[in-house]
């Protein structure tokens, strides 16, 4: 590899090109988390932000651990999903 035919500051800006259209794109990615047969149900985008709490009525019969053990376990799987989006979209982006 001839590193004086490389264009390094045309690769670092093509890098940092890419790095900031993710960044962007973050926020517009939405997963979701579901728990309790869909009594919640959260979405997330890949900057870890809530973006939404959906909670069906009939939850409201369940006693306030029920309630909160599901609405943690809704929001635990939404960032796990996100998660895993956001490795993939970073390693498609950067080749790894």
């Amino acid at each position: 590899m001839d590193l004086n035919n490389i264009d390094l500051k045309a690769m670092m800006t093509s890098l940092m090109q890419n790095a900031q259209k993710m960044q962007e794109n973050m926020r517009d990615k939405i997963v979701t988390g579901c728990a309790g047969g869909d009594l919640v149900v959260v979405d997330v985008n890949l900057k870890m932000q809530v973006t939404r709490l959906a909670l069906a009525p009939a939850l409201f019969a369940e006693k306030p651990e029920v309630i909160s053990e599901l609405v943690m376990g809704a929001v635990n799987q939404a960032l796990q999903n996100a998660e895993q989006m956001l490795k993939k979209e970073i390693g498609g982006n950067f080749g790894l």
